[in-house]
């Protein structure tokens, strides 16, 4: 192992990743934030160049993790339906208090053409040294990637105060957020189950400008929501390869909160 891979593996736990990278943000979200009881919750997942915007949705077998609880409880009776915007999942609501939602993809493949490389590297982060070891392969080899979107959205049925423990806990997505109890707008930003500190973290407000975030040593982001309505965090986790010809394995994760009540 040369002086360049180590200094990939010595990178590949700090390294740091904007959430731009990915073009398309893929989120979750409900169709309403605050639903009644006997009502039909439905819960939709997409991909759009901008939040709320809904322009392409998964397929149901390209999303092998759901997870929906309401009130401390368990959603198993989901209906599935998929268009060409969006998948939604659909249950009746037959309890009242606090839900969360999450999905996550299969891990997708990729290869990136050798006269693009340098610039994705750049985008996606990579230090000076990662980089010059990527281009100091011999030929002008493709670089390989792969990527899994970690989605997640908090909502209520007629109360947001029961339940809310659900809120404060991992799913157990690599990539997530999950509630703080220290206030309403403090989140924290988990990667397997552990805070992530030092991170970037944007925050997209529709109708304004976004938030440029980073985790505190808690792992944790605040910031003021008393002109906000429905919002949606990002991140994006990268772990590079311990060979440079290896796999960039690219976790990107969001969570959509309303704040309008």
């Amino acid at each position: 192992m040369n002086l360049l891979q180590k200094a990939i593996i010595a990178t590949a736990l700090s390294l740091t990743l904007a959430a731009p990278v990915v073009a398309h943000q893929t989120f979750l979200a409900p169709e309403k934030f605050n639903s009644a009881i006997g009502e039909q919750v439905n819960l939709a997942i997409t991909s759009a160049l901008a939040y709320p915007n809904m322009e392409g949705g998964p397929s149901l077998d390209r999303i092998p993790f759901i997870h929906v609880m309401l009130n401390g409880q368990k959603i198993n009776n989901l209906t599935f339906t998929e268009n060409e915007t969006y998948m939604n999942a659909s249950f009746t609501a037959d309890n009242a208090g606090f839900a969360t939602a999450a999905m996550s993809s299969k891990r997708r493949f990729g290869e990136i053409k050798p006269e693009e490389a340098a610039n994705y590297l750049d985008a996606i982060g990579v230090n000076d040294k990662v980089k010059a070891a990527f281009l100091a392969q011999d030929g002008t080899p493709v670089l390989n990637r792969s990527y899994n979107k970690h989605t997640k959205t908090f909502f209520c049925v007629e109360t947001c105060g029961a339940g809310k423990q659900i809120a404060y806990e991992a799913v157990g997505q690599a990539l997530e957020f999950v509630a703080s109890n220290e206030a309403a707008n403090h989140f924290i930003l988990l990667l397997n189950g552990k805070p992530l500190v030092g991170h970037d973290v944007t925050v997209v407000s529709p109708g304004a400008d976004n938030l440029e975030l980073n985790t505190n040593q808690s792992g944790a982001i605040d910031f003021d929501t008393s002109k906000m309505k429905s919002i949606m965090m990002t991140a994006v986790w990268v772990t590079l390869p311990e060979q440079v010809s290896g796999v960039y394995q690219i976790d990107y994760a969001t969570l959509t909160v309303d704040f309008s009540k």
